[in-house]
């Protein structure tokens, strides 16, 4: 069951894409907050059911439920129990599931003929990539193809891509969004912290004096623990935040103390500002912008 505060249609998230702030204090639990989108004229009512899910448009798994009636998905909403998100849920997830009901989506494969895009069967459209397909390996071998895939397939979506790829066509140009965002955030893990998995977790910020952002964009990463960060900043004995990137993020915004690197400063450079910033009780100073 759902219960605590509720965020529905009213609550404009385009103009505040975190809605309301949950103030709570240091050691506290996060409060709940329930975020809920429904379709135009259906009301909770006349859902026919709530099916558990959770998110795989960003890297929290928030979970939630689908609202589904007459067989079909009319609305989400977070689910309170989760101790990730608290109810809430990222304006992707509680808006992006009513692209699934757009008149302009497309239904229907496309080829072009006479320079003009125009619907074809899906037995035409899978010919023509066979044909192109098979093509292309008798003229220039199986070095000519090269796969780039997501980083959000399930375990049997990668091993078929792999049998198409690898064991048919026989390429190993195959990559994907893992290699270049999850194994570099593994790699950067290891190297500070010995191990590719967080140390911590995100109950942490219910407990921390400091939240150090390297570069982290939350806001727009990471929207739900973002409003897990900004609603401990509201409560009292809130944590002295630090963010260090170039850009004045919406996080940038929010810091105790921002540092605005330029590109391509020296590491060693960077340590030795933090490390007097700490010496000297910056806390107090209020938000300090030094141009490294």
């Amino acid at each position: 069951m759902n219960t605590g505060r509720s965020e529905s249609r009213g609550t404009d998230r385009i103009a505040n894409p975190w809605g309301g702030r949950t103030p709570f204090g240091r050691d506290e639990e996060w409060p709940v907050r329930v975020d809920q989108f429904l379709q135009d004229g259906v009301s909770e009512d006349e859902v026919d059911a709530w099916i558990q899910t959770a998110s795989i448009l960003h890297s929290n798994g928030d979970a939630y439920d689908v609202a589904v009636k007459d067989g079909r998905m009319v609305g989400v909403r977070g689910r309170s129990m989760d101790r990730v998100n608290k109810g809430r849920m990222d304006p992707k997830d509680l808006f992006g599931w009513q692209a699934n009901r757009s008149r302009d989506r497309l239904k229907r494969p496309l080829v072009r003929k006479g320079g003009e895009l125009v619907e074809a069967s899906w037995d035409e459209a899978f010919g023509l990539i066979v044909g192109k397909s098979q093509e292309l390996l008798r003229e220039k071998g199986p070095l000519a193809f090269g796969f780039y895939s997501t980083g959000q397939l399930f375990l049997e979506d990668y091993y078929t891509l792999g049998v198409m790829g690898k064991a048919g066509l026989g390429t190993p140009h195959m990559d994907g969004n893992t290699r270049l965002c999850t194994a570099t955030a593994g790699q950067a893990l290891k190297e500070s912290f010995g191990s590719d998995g967080q140390p911590g977790s995100y109950a942490d910020i219910n407990h921390a004096d400091t939240i150090l952002l390297f570069g982290h964009n939350m806001a727009e990463t990471q929207a739900v623990t973002w409003m897990r960060v900004l609603d401990r900043l509201a409560g009292p004995n809130p944590p002295q935040l630090v963010v260090v990137d170039p850009r004045l993020t919406p996080v940038a915004r929010e810091a105790t103390v921002h540092l605005p690197i330029n590109g391509g400063t020296n590491v060693a450079l960077l340590n030795a500002f933090l490390h007097e910033i700490l010496e000297n009780d910056w806390y107090d100073r209020g938000t300090w912008r030094p141009t490294l």
